[in-house]
């Protein structure tokens, strides 16, 4: 994943990572983390199967809704 897609990742979080302009982990703390790399992948791969399998625990369902919109359509220069 971060051979092909290490251009999309290190702009992922360079816009919404740590320190980043448009950084806000309590909104978002997917992009805080590491294991992002495997939810981007899960998202370009089996995204319904992530869906089912995501956790319901308070807010989780937002939390994966929201990264999957800068994973998908937040990344435009």
């Amino acid at each position: 994943m971060a051979d092909t897609k290490g251009e999309r990742l290190a702009q992922l979080y360079g816009k919404y990572g740590p320190s980043a302009p448009f950084a806000d982990e309590s909104r978002c703390y997917l992009t805080h983390q590491p294991e992002s790399v495997v939810v981007c992948e899960r998202l370009d791969t089996v995204p319904m199967w992530l869906e089912g399998v995501w956790n319901d625990e308070i807010d989780a369902e937002l939390v994966l809704e929201r990264f999957t919109k800068f994973w998908r359509f937040g990344l435009g220069t």
